[in-house]
């Protein structure tokens, strides 16, 4: 009888996932539940396997369904989200039941596999990015109508880019502008790209700011091949390896030292190197190792899949995610973060302004064209604040001081110093702001990372020479003990 209501139920909420998407999701978990519970007392097994399928059926069924462009999206969008973290879930459960009995290698090897495979999956991505945007780009110089050009370059193919170009080609044929067309037929397409490709629809520039954007593209994939001496990963690893030796040797080994010197010496105190290197053993793990491993549990299952999810998500430079305004705030204040932050969206800005003048816009055109940029959140109230300032009618130089853009920026638009000469100073300070900004990556990256190794060099020789203390202390017992 149970079986029978159960896979009704089942189809009925197949149904109801394609023609009533929002009823079958809200109202599947509580019949499930419900029926799970009834079944359950009843002890009617073959239906309580079947239960738990209704709500399963019922987020794929919404999930897949096709909808209407003007139908109601979030029923959608909520199916795939819980498909998607059950999915994580599983997995993860899975993969600790795998590498879980191999202790701490099985631990870091699970972490290496993801490492791996969200690298990859980052790196597959870019690629798709930039092969998209230089096709677009090649078809756009060679004057070529690009609803044509996009379907001839997809054709014979059936990867995941040809699908792409083909679903821009299909809006760019509707009637939608390019800048539209990216971001609805490739979602993932960066922010950056999109937000420049949209700024310089307005002024007429596409082809210099696709030209623009492939080489952005092309300098990041460079400085990504380049050879670094030490991985980033590196000292991340080789900490995680010193705390569980140490927590080895400080649960097993010294606690039979300490009992050999009493014995031995009379006197059951450590050297001081060891008692110091006790204390910070007790530090974190009896005094405060609930905190400790309260934070490294949040940081594991919560800091770790949004870092993730921030990573893969592309930014929304027009309506920024509350994620994105939170990092932008946090980088902006942050001593060293504040400098990378502003010269990377001064790359940005001052290309569209140089774009903007040379296509005959107005300065306070030029300005309004950069608030849509992809750059840091801060940054950009700052933009908002000089353009108020140069609609006001103020001197432009004197509202780019005063928003705090920078003397550069000012320079070039100072009419006393430089009439006249403002679209070659900007280019002047394209270069400088992008050769600069690679100058402090590798002078940051040149003087960080030693530091980082010799740091870390001082904390093992300190390990071993706490460790080993005791050891050398018993030695010396013994040789006075044999030297006649």
């Amino acid at each position: 009888m149970f079986v029978i209501v159960t896979i009704s139920l089942l189809g009925l909420y197949i149904y109801l996932g394609r023609k009533e998407p929002a009823i079958a999701l809200v109202t599947s978990p509580f019949v499930a539940g419900t029926l799970f519970v009834v079944v359950a007392a009843e002890e009617d097994y073959a239906a309580l396997v079947v239960t738990p399928f209704i709500c399963l059926a019922a987020l794929i069924t919404v999930a897949t369904s096709k909808r209407d462009p003007d139908s109601e999206r979030w029923p959608q969008t909520y199916s795939i989200w819980i498909l998607v973290i059950l999915m994580v879930l599983i997995l993860f459960v899975a993969a600790c039941g795998v590498f879980a009995p191999l202790g701490v290698s099985g631990i870091v090897f699970m972490a290496l596999l993801l490492g791996s495979l969200v690298a990859y999956r980052l790196t597959s991505q870019h690629a798709t990015a930039a092969y998209v945007i230089s096709t677009i780009g090649s078809s756009m110089r060679q004057n070529l109508p690009l609803p044509m050009a996009l379907e001839s370059a997809a054709s014979g193919i059936a990867d995941d880019r040809s699908r792409i170009l083909r679903r821009i080609q299909k809006r760019l044929v509707q009637g939608y502008p390019l800048s539209d067309a990216i971001k609805q037929g490739y979602p993932k397409c960066p922010g950056h790209a999109v937000a420049m490709i949209a700024a310089a629809e307005r002024i007429d520039q596409l082809p210099l700011a696709i030209g623009a954007i492939e080489a952005d593209m092309v300098a990041k994939a460079d400085e990504g091949r380049k050879i670094r001496p030490v991985h980033p990963l590196y000292p991340m690893i080789l900490i995680v390896f010193m705390f569980f030796m140490l927590f080895g040797v400080m649960l097993f080994v010294m606690p039979s030292f300490k009992t050999a010197l009493a014995e031995m010496v009379g006197d059951s105190s450590l050297p001081a190197s060891t008692r110091f290197l006790f204390r910070i053993f007790r530090f974190l793990t009896v005094d405060h190792g609930w905190i400790i491993g309260f934070a490294l549990a949040i940081a594991v299952l919560m800091v770790v899949p949004v870092e993730i999810y921030i990573r893969f998500r592309p930014r929304r430079p027009q309506e920024p995610y509350l994620l994105s305004r939170i990092a932008d705030f946090v980088k902006w204040h942050l001593p060293i973060m504040h400098r990378f932050e502003k010269n990377y969206s001064m790359i940005q800005v001052v290309e569209l302004l140089r774009l903007s003048l040379n296509a005959g816009c107005t300065v306070n055109d030029a300005f309004d064209n950069t608030i849509g940029l992809d750059v840091n959140n801060c940054f950009r109230k700052r933009l908002r604040r000089c353009l108020e300032k140069v609609e006001r009618g103020d001197n432009i130089a004197a509202a780019i001081n005063k928003s705090k853009l920078g003397s550069t920026l000012a320079w070039a638009f100072d009419e006393k110093v430089n009439q006249g000469n403002t679209l070659s100073i900007l280019e002047t300070l394209e270069s400088f702001y992008r050769s600069n900004y690679s100058y402090c990556i590798n002078l940051a990256r040149f003087i960080i990372w030693p530091c980082v190794m010799l740091v870390i060099g001082a904390a093992v020789g300190f390990l071993v020479y706490a460790v080993f203390s005791p050891g050398i202390l018993i030695i010396s017992h013994l040789t006075e003990l044999v030297t006649p």
